[in-house]
């Protein structure tokens, strides 16, 4: 197996098995299903390597597009609206990594003959004009509190890709951006304590 590929099995796995508020998502995060494929598809879970995408690699491929575009687009309004240099940073940053995700999942898509949806779907549309209803503190709360269930969503749909894609290039992408949407999380979930003092908001339920 390739050895990225080993790297993100353990790092979900550790995901999935630690304590406190990892451990509470041990669950839901080991039995996520984000693309709702039927298990019963013929070559949905053998997760052969081959230069054929199947359903969870084409569903996989343009979720990554929307989330990297909302990511992009709520980065720069954070970096408009927060008067904390931490968000501001932060904000920053997920619309660099993010630009560089989208430049990859581009590619990919066109390699495998799929194609990108080119707008935010209505969940996401619907979040970026709350956002921009916002200000204050009331806009740094709920900018990172979006954030944090948004990466929680991403790291299950990695975690899922690595698990039952079929396409090798886009299983590949999954298992080298996994770390870095984990430390994404990681970032928001640090920026939460520091505005509320508080645990960060529990994730979404798997399906």
């Amino acid at each position: 197996m390739n050895k990225s590929l080993t790297l993100a099995a353990a790092l979900a796995a550790t995901l999935t098995t630690g304590t406190g508020w990892a451990d509470s998502r041990k669950t839901e995060i080991s039995a996520a299903n984000p693309t709702f494929a039927n298990p019963d598809t013929p070559g949905l879970l053998d997760g052969k390597p081959t230069d054929a995408p199947n359903t969870v690699d084409i569903v996989f491929l343009k979720q990554m597009a929307i989330g990297n575009r909302a990511e992009v687009e709520l980065g720069k309004l954070a970096g408009d609206k927060s008067s904390v240099a931490g968000i501001d940073r932060y904000g920053e940053q997920m619309v660099r990594d993010h630009n560089d995700a989208n430049s990859k999942v581009t590619s990919l898509a066109r390699s495998a003959n799929v194609t990108l949806p080119k707008e935010l779907d209505a969940e996401h549309d619907a979040a970026r004009k709350n956002l921009q209803a916002l200000g204050g503190k009331d806009f740094d709360l709920r900018y990172v509190e979006s954030q944090i269930k948004d990466h929680q969503k991403s790291v299950q749909l990695l975690i899922h890709e690595i698990g039952s894609g079929q396409h090798t290039a886009v299983r590949q992408f999954a298992a080298d951006t996994l770390p870095k949407v984990t430390e994404h999380l990681e970032m928001a979930k640090a920026l939460h304590a520091e505005l509320t003092g508080a645990a960060p908001p529990k994730g979404p339920a798997a399906p």
